[in-house]
């Protein structure tokens, strides 16, 4: 981090981009903050943080950023992580245009590295079931959001190239943590178990790759970093540890000392949409940037609940 002076963040207003922000600002890294209109009241003053109100449009944007420059960019903005969040033109307007119109505007910096956040959504189901997701797994997302985080990393490869600008993508898989919405799993089961509450869940039997946020923030920093990644190449971010959501519920109801007998398990059925095993394999990123998860589920589930029975000033809302 020593080499890193000078930080742009698009998304500073999500669970995992609110995190990075606080993180670089504690190094003394000096943070301009890409919002949409409107949001700058949900960020944090500091000496070293700029934010920057935009549309997001291309000339505008590009006004917006004319007179600073950055050593490296991290694009975690996104339209569709929520999951009510799925207009087809928003997808394809938050995701590859958005990146259409960033990537242009800080052409001319001197770019360390260009940090896109893609997802474990743009793989699909499995090539092999139970064997973990490689790099090289083609990708056949079954989601909108999955196509059109796909359809973002595969424009902002072609253009970073003719830009020469040093573009890599991070295929996050699944994060939890404070600041979740309310809908997503750990938050809906925490809050109805905190309550006492019966809540509805399908079998449980879906293995998944959880990633706690704060680890999450840790691969981001590792990357800035990071001299070894290739530009125009995507890394897995995950533990390669397959979770039973199963599992998820059971530690939930241990640590907040509740019933099992309130996790509903298969009162809902499995989207035909949804794969069964979404598991990746770490090696390509693990090896370049000699990162791994420190903080086990058990732990970061113990930090929501710390989280959720602390008085908040405000709730994070999805990333702009």
């Amino acid at each position: 981090m020593a080499s890193l002076r000078s930080a742009l963040v698009t998304g500073a207003t999500g669970m995992i981009g609110s995190l990075l922000v606080e993180r670089l600002l504690g190094e003394g890294v000096q943070v301009y903050c890409v919002v949409r209109p409107g949001s700058r009241a949900r960020m944090k003053s500091a000496s070293t943080l700029s934010v920057i109100e935009t549309s997001f449009d291309r000339d505008e944007l590009r006004k917006s950023l004319a007179g600073i420059s950055c050593d490296v960019v991290f694009h975690l903005a996104s339209y569709g992580v929520q999951s009510h969040d799925r207009d087809s033109d928003q997808l394809i307007d938050g995701n590859v245009r958005l990146l259409s119109h960033l990537l242009p505007a800080v052409e001319a910096w001197p770019l360390q590295r260009f940090i896109f956040s893609g997802s474990c959504s743009e793989y699909g189901f499995p090539a092999r079931e139970n064997v973990p997701m490689s790099e090289d797994q083609p990708l056949r997302p079954t989601s909108l959001y999955g196509a059109a985080k796909a359809a973002a990393e595969l424009c902002g490869n072609a253009l970073a190239g003719q830009l020469k600008i040093p573009f890599v993508t991070l295929r996050i898989f699944n994060v939890f943590g404070p600041g979740e919405g309310p809908h997503r799993l750990l938050p809906a089961i925490l809050h109805a178990l905190e309550r006492d509450r019966p809540v509805e869940l399908t079998g449980g039997e879906q293995q998944r790759d959880l990633l706690y946020v704060e680890d999450v923030a840790d691969a981001l920093l590792a990357a800035a970093g990071c001299a070894r990644l290739e530009p125009l190449t995507a890394y897995n971010v995950c533990s390669g540890l397959p979770v039973r959501i199963r599992q998820v519920g059971e530690i939930a109801a241990h640590l907040l000392g509740k019933s099992t007998s309130l996790l509903g398990w298969g009162k809902r059925p499995y989207r035909s949409d949804e794969p069964m095993w979404v598991v990746g394999n770490p090696a390509r990123f693990r090896e370049a940037a000699s990162w791994h998860p420190k903080l086990s589920l058990a732990t970061g589930i113990e930090r929501m609940i710390t989280a959720l029975r602390k008085p908040r000033n405000r709730e994070h809302q999805h990333a702009v």
